[in-house]
């Protein structure tokens, strides 16, 4: 059994997991779908998915008191409320993107409350969203935010991107869930790398210039997703410094940041570590290295996708 201490609660993470494959379907498992096993597989899934988005249904004190005492098991509502840090109200249009300004003001209402290690976790993050919920910090119409999408046409869809958009869903999505699919942690970890890739620039980069590149889809996806899935040396901060300064440069000369440029800038960092610790080689080395591997990047033509982005539902 796994918890985390988050302000006077126990956050037991290994039993959110485990709810969180009870209440999903996924096709993996079963070879043939219509065996009695899938059938009752199906039928058990559908239950906690309707009584979940019930709970949603029925308004922000219905789902904080099932997530935050059903869900994760803390029979302490007051202290889970206690534990939990006041954020400013957001609306649904700013959940569906949030801007950058609302990014630093999570960052600051979050400032001191959470740590790197609990920040990792989903459980976490669903204990505060819960909580948040119950403040009325999303509204009374929680289904627009947390259920409903552009490919929200089952109920499991729907359910998936409550999973995801609360903490993340991380026995599908892997470790990067939490930074990518929830907007509210993805918010908190882009402000904090942000300002490591600042403190470790050498002077080189604002911190406005780095949030703004972090905001972009395919530069977050591969300058988190990478390091923690293929070349986990460029995990040094350093590092991320001088991807940024790299596509920095390239951005203010007027070319386009593609997907192939901050992969490229990965991968070339990477190489570099294998005869060189990042932390021990100059910054203006790293910037170079990066910046020479976009120079020869074909405009974002070695583009690749990585499979632990892909949610198949029913997969």
């Amino acid at each position: 059994m796994s918890k985390t201490v988050f302000g006077s609660v126990e956050v037991d993470t290994d039993t959110y997991e485990d709810w969180q494959k009870s209440i999903i379907y996924e096709q993996k498992h079963f070879a043939d779908q219509e065996a009695d096993d899938a059938v009752l597989r199906r039928q058990d899934v559908q239950k906690l998915q309707n009584e979940l988005v019930a709970r949603i249904e029925e308004g922000p004190a219905a789902i904080e008191t099932f997530v935050v005492t059903g869900v994760l098991g803390v029979a302490d509502l007051g202290a889970a409320r206690g534990s939990v840090p006041e954020l400013n109200p957001l609306t649904a249009g700013e959940m569906s993107k949030l801007p950058a300004y609302a990014e630093r003001r999570i960052a600051e209402s979050l400032d001191g409350s959470i740590t790197p290690s609990a920040a990792a976790e989903p459980a976490v993050w669903a204990l505060c969203h819960a909580v948040w919920m119950g403040r009325d910090v999303f509204g009374r119409d929680l289904p627009t935010v947390f259920l409903y999408g552009s490919k929200a046409n089952t109920q499991e869809a729907r359910v998936r991107n409550f999973l995801r958009r609360t903490g993340g869903l991380r026995p599908v999505r892997g470790n990067t869930s939490p930074l990518m699919d929830c907007p509210i942690s993805a918010a908190w970890w882009r402000m904090r790398l942000t300002e490591q890739a600042r403190a470790h620039s050498a002077g080189r980069l604002e911190a406005g210039a780095a949030h703004e590149l972090l905001r972009s889809g395919h530069v977050w996806e591969n300058v988190v997703g990478m390091p923690l899935r293929q070349v986990t040396a460029v995990c040094a901060p350093s590092a991320l410094a001088a991807i940024l300064c790299a596509l920095e440069g390239l951005s203010s000369a007027g070319a386009s940041v593609e997907r192939g440029h901050v992969q490229a800038a990965v991968r070339a960092l990477g190489r570099l570590s294998y005869s060189h610790s990042l932390d021990g080689t100059p910054f203006s080395a790293l910037v170079e290295a990066a910046s020479e591997a976009l120079r020869n990047a074909p405009d974002g033509a070695s583009a690749e996708t990585e499979d632990a982005d892909q949610d198949p539902v029913g997969q």
